[in-house]
């Protein structure tokens, strides 16, 4: 058998049949099969299955127990008969030719671990909202996987209920060799009961992965005595007043305080010795402590809204204690919810590596809009002289030589 096609499904008896008579259809010669994996859905998931039974490729495996997307890709790929296998979310669907090209392309590449296409988002209505470049905007469906090289590699991650295929990336590294044909061939649809496309889930499974990535950074920072004896610490500015959104910075955002989440990235770069938080605001400081950081009071004289963010960051660093002239600080805004660890990582590395003045990730939609900046201390002078170093992240971050952040003014 050439391939089989693989659908995960929880809950979505409103799309499940659209999905699966797309996979049923497609317009490849050889032998192929559809095998669906309902993960314990509470809805009539399991009777609309039921009616594609009769159907010679068609097979159906439905949990005892929910499981997660990742284990039942997992259990469906073991059973799969065929040399290739396709995953298909239940809420999408996919052109008629879609195997037939897939196949085509990797038959004439054997190297690879797989090859994907691109997508057309669609709306419940299943009209066109726009095209998107798969190798730009990679989701986990729409590839075409060499089963074989595919076990061998370990398959996903159980632990992974979702983003399963980001973490594969980032634990495969150079491994996961797949390849993009820009074809517009999967159909992935936009709609509010998905959870996993709302902004909670996909902060929550990016700091997931950005732990292993910074993990990894963090290998290869020791391994390379990158950062030798230096010390890594942060300050983050979070002051009280605010005339657009009072108290904002320990507003809740997905349960949290917004500081928490500026606090608890630095925490986990297992690189950053201490954190502190520096505000004219109780309150604030309270929160802060409350969640791992240290305080420094700030006098009301250097929290307006017009004074300079280094007058605050140079009080503090006379009331830190200890701390020498090659030391790095990372400046984090309180205000910065999106920001991971591997994000602070990425900079200091960047920092110490390429020897660079400054760093500047920028947002690659909007390249006026700074999204991490690291500076260092021996060229502060030529400070608009960046160097993009990748990444999409919407809040700022800046690293800096202790010896120079009294010369930013």
């Amino acid at each position: 058998m050439i391939a089989s096609i693989i659908i995960t499904n929880y809950n979505y008896e409103k799309y499940l049949a659209r999905c699966l008579r797309s996979c049923l259809s497609q317009t490849v010669k050889e032998d192929y099969e559809v095998i669906l994996v309902d993960d314990k859905s509470n809805d009539k998931s399991n009777k609309i299955a039921n009616e594609f039974l009769g159907i010679k490729n068609f097979k159906y495996i439905r949990n005892k127990k929910n499981i997660g997307v990742a284990a039942s890709a997992n259990a469906a790929i073991r059973k799969a008969k065929g040399e290739y296998f396709l995953r298909v979310d239940s809420d999408d669907f996919i052109s008629k030719h879609t195997l037939q090209y897939l196949l085509f392309f990797m038959e004439y590449r054997k190297d690879l671990l797989g090859v994907a296409c691109d997508y057309t988002l669609i709306n419940k209505q299943e009209k066109k909202i726009k095209r998107i470049n798969a190798r730009e905007n990679p989701i986990s469906c729409g590839i075409l996987y060499n089963k074989q090289k595919f076990v061998d590699l370990g398959m996903y991650n159980n632990n992974y209920r979702h983003r399963e295929e980001e973490e594969l990336k980032v634990r495969l590294g150079d491994s996961y060799k797949v390849e993009y044909l820009h074809l517009p061939l999967y159909r992935y649809r936009m709609h509010s009961e998905n959870k996993t496309k709302t902004g909670e889930y996909k902060i929550f499974f990016k700091r997931k992965i950005a732990k292993l990535q910074n993990n990894q950074m963090l290998n290869e920072i020791k391994s390379k005595k990158i950062l030798k004896k230096d010390k890594v610490i942060a300050i983050i500015p979070a002051r009280g007043g605010s005339k657009r959104f009072k108290m904002k910075n320990i507003a809740k955002i997905w349960g949290k305080p917004m500081i928490y989440w500026a606090i608890q990235a630095a925490k986990d770069t297992n690189l950053i010795k201490d954190i502190y938080v520096t505000s004219d605001n109780i309150k604030i400081l309270k929160t802060a402590k409350k969640y791992g950081a240290k305080t420094i009071l700030r006098p009301k004289e250097l929290s307006g809204d017009r004074i300079p963010k280094i007058y605050a960051i140079s009080h503090a660093m006379e009331k830190i204690k200890n701390i020498k002239r090659n030391d790095l600080i990372v400046i984090l805004q309180a205000n910065s919810p999106n920001v991971s660890c591997f994000d602070i990582t990425k900079c200091v590395y960047n920092l110490k590596k390429f020897n660079r003045n400054e760093i500047m990730s920028l947002d690659k939609n909007l390249m006026q809009n700074a999204a991490i900046r690291v500076l260092k201390s021996s060229s502060i002078n030529q400070r608009f002289l960046s160097t993009y170093c990748g990444g999409v992240i919407s809040n700022t971050i800046d690293v800096h030589y202790k010896k120079d952040l009294k010369k930013i003014n």
